[in-house]
């Protein structure tokens, strides 16, 4: 009985390092995807693609892995704004539904 009561006791108490743990892993992911979305937004906006030609400069430039294929999830969801979104926003936008996607709160589709 004292082995469970300590063992019990041991995760209680990890609990919230690993949910700090677990939060900051979840800010730094959705920072990288965010910071990429608002990049991709800027890009566009400097050279004026549509999705074809962007992804046909990404198929391009980068190999086939996944690597490119998540820059190509992120892209798609940038343009889906329109093109004069500013990259701030994008950036706000692409946060909130990683951060809502990885809890498990994001809005049914």
């Amino acid at each position: 009985m004292q082995y469970k009561t300590s063992f019990i006791l041991v995760l209680l108490l990890s609990s919230p390092i690993y949910a700090e743990e677990m939060e900051r892993g979840t800010m730094t992911t959705c920072a990288y995807q965010a910071g990429t979305a608002r990049e991709i937004q800027t890009i566009r906006q400097k050279e004026g693609d549509e999705w074809p030609q962007f992804e046909h400069k990404i198929k391009k430039i980068y190999k086939d892995g996944q690597g490119r294929q998540d820059l190509l999830v992120i892209a798609k969801t940038v343009y889906l704004h329109p093109t004069k979104t500013l990259p701030t926003e994008v950036y706000d936008d692409a946060f909130t539904a990683c951060v809502q996607r990885i809890q498990g709160t994001a809005p049914s589709a």
